[in-house]
């Protein structure tokens, strides 16, 4: 349950804000018995389908305990944690908050944010490269169809053989917790989510004004990885699961309110029934240093974001989060809660499996492998809000929901599986499992070999040149051609009409795998055309298309 009361007058004025920990959750009116008071259908069967028990750390808080601080005039609620049993809240009046202090049922209290900087943090995310390729020259260049400028960081995970087999992610819930969705909603290559209706859910949980889309673009890069899709052109890891676009970073200024943030965000993902978290952030230090975590912090055990990181995988949920962009500066090390014992946590390597100088390295401070595994977060591809630009970007932001939307592939594909056995499946594939070191873990996962490990079964492509798709047919002035190529080859297209007259004949070169070819038919006849294609093995194939009128 969340508490949302924070008024105007509060914002305007320079309060401070509080974490307050209760004592118990004696006397709750909520029972393990009926849990569809305080959890979602989904959750619970999530639950019981890896055989989780309900417990009291699922019950939201004492409700007569926030009702009893309610009380005082100077205190605005902002947060409940039912999994840390605790409050955040804004208060101006430090008399007040001795009396708060001094209840029977409150443990401790910390500050969690004094000052709010104004000015941004413009080295909080991560370098932007541009890519210099845009979205109408792609549309006439692309290959690897229907992967295009995408197709090496998906291949690399050989998750686009998952894709063939038909699972990109259906069915699989993803809570993805992030700084805004900055005009997400009005994108092209979002459009199917929306209109299928797979956005479920939008929460902000920083300024609790329920709207993330005008916020900040960093979310939108992050989600661009997994659930973008534009025909030809760019293609997510797991287009075609279900969302919560869930806000709880404040990119101006990094207080440790953004971890409880954070918490909150997590608990509601569960509430919501979601399978998987993925979470592109990390804190290590404060505007406020006396809030900075030191390395010996980074054990999974004392950070309330990764305390709450474990409780999330505890209920079920498969977390994976960013391993931090620390690498080659003064802390070095992963940050929280990247930390957590129980988290997919992962590092960046490039396209070609080359470790990113910047991506955070391990282990934790109590010695647990860290980064678990890596994926491409050094120039990534994705796309950014503004004119829909697809650009490179640096940083485990970007290689964290890479591996999240591929691991939603994964568990439609093995749908009876733990959240915990799906992540040691992931582990296990990858290519450093017998010899993980700090900077990347057990290595790159093959998803591919993953789900042959448990299922025996092969992939197979069909030998020399297959055509999937021409379209439209009948076409007018464009005809779009998708082949498949065991082979990377050399390949002649004549066309013929029905009295075997050759309208034209020209050579081009094709990759392996997919392939989107668009020809230029202004000058072609209407009507009937034979289009044959042939190899350099003197194999061919014809098909008949239609030029309409």
């Amino acid at each position: 349950m969340l508490w949302a009361t924070a008024t105007n007058s509060f914002a305007q004025q320079d309060t401070i804000k509080y974490w307050v920990q209760f004592t118990d959750k004696n006397n709750s009116p909520y029972s393990v018995h009926q849990p569809l008071e305080f959890l979602s259908l989904r959750a619970v069967q999530r639950r019981q389908r890896q055989g989780i028990q309900v417990t009291t750390s699922d019950f939201p808080v004492n409700p007569h305990y926030v009702d009893s601080i309610s009380q005082f005039d100077a205190v605005a609620i902002i947060h409940a944690s039912r999994w840390m049993n605790a409050i955040t809240l804004a208060c101006w009046d430090t008399i007040q908050m001795q009396h708060i202090q001094e209840l029977p049922f409150v443990s401790h209290i910390q500050v969690v944010q004094r000052l709010k900087r104004i000015d941004g943090n413009s080295e909080k995310f991560e370098e932007i490269l541009p890519a210099n390729r845009s979205i109408s020259t792609l549309l006439s260049t692309s290959y690897n169809y229907p992967y295009g400028l995408s197709y090496v960081q998906n291949h690399l995970h050989y998750i686009d053989y998952l894709h063939d087999l038909g699972f990109n992610g259906q069915g699989v819930h993803i809570g993805v917790i992030d700084s805004g969705f900055e005009y997400a909603h009005e994108m092209n290559c979002f459009r199917h989510v929306f209109e299928e209706g797979r956005v479920l859910s939008t929460k902000d949980f920083v300024d609790n004004d329920g709207d993330v889309f005008w916020d900040h673009y960093h979310g939108t890069a992050v989600w661009s990885t997994m659930a973008a899709y534009i025909e030809g052109v760019y293609y997510g890891t797991a287009i075609k699961a279900s969302y919560h676009l869930l806000r709880s970073e404040a990119a101006e200024y990094e207080h440790i309110v953004e971890e409880d943030n954070w918490v909150v965000a997590a608990e509601y993902a569960d509430s919501a029934g979601v399978d998987i978290i993925n979470t592109s952030l990390g804190y290590a230090t404060f505007d406020d240093s006396t809030q900075n975590h030191t390395y010996a912090d980074m054990d999974g055990n004392t950070t309330r974001i990764a305390i709450a990181a474990d409780m999330a995988a505890s209920k079920g949920i498969l977390l994976v989060t960013s391993a931090g962009n620390m690498g080659g500066t003064s802390w070095q090390y992963i940050t929280t809660p990247a930390d957590a014992d129980s988290t997919l946590t992962v590092g960046a390597v490039d396209s070609l499996g080359t470790y990113a100088f910047f991506s955070s390295t391990g282990p934790s401070s109590d010695g647990d492998i860290k980064p678990n595994v890596v994926s491409v977060g050094w120039h990534t591809y994705l796309i950014l809000p503004w004119g829909e630009t697809i650009v490179r970007g640096n940083g485990t932001s970007f290689s964290s929901p890479m591996i999240a939307g591929m691991a939603a592939c994964l568990w439609q594909a093995l749908p009876n599986f733990s959240a915990q056995e799906i992540k040691l499946l992931i582990e296990s594939s990858a290519h450093k499992f017998h010899q993980p070191d700090s900077l990347v873990g057990y290595g790159i996962p093959n998803f591919y070999e993953a789900y042959r490990s448990i299922t025996g079964l092969t992939y197979t492509i069909d030998k020399g040149i297959a055509v999937l798709s021409s379209y439209p047919n009948p076409f007018h002035n464009q005809l779009n051609l998708v082949l498949r190529c065991d082979s990377e080859r050399e390949i002649v297209l004549e066309g013929h009409n029905v009295l075997g007259q050759t309208i034209f004949s020209y050579t081009t070169m094709v990759q392996q795998g997919k392939n989107h070819l668009q020809l230029t038919t202004q000058q072609w006849p209407k009507g009937v055309t034979f289009l044959t294609i042939k190899d350099d093995m003197d194999k061919s194939l014809t098909i008949k298309v239609v030029k309409d009128e």
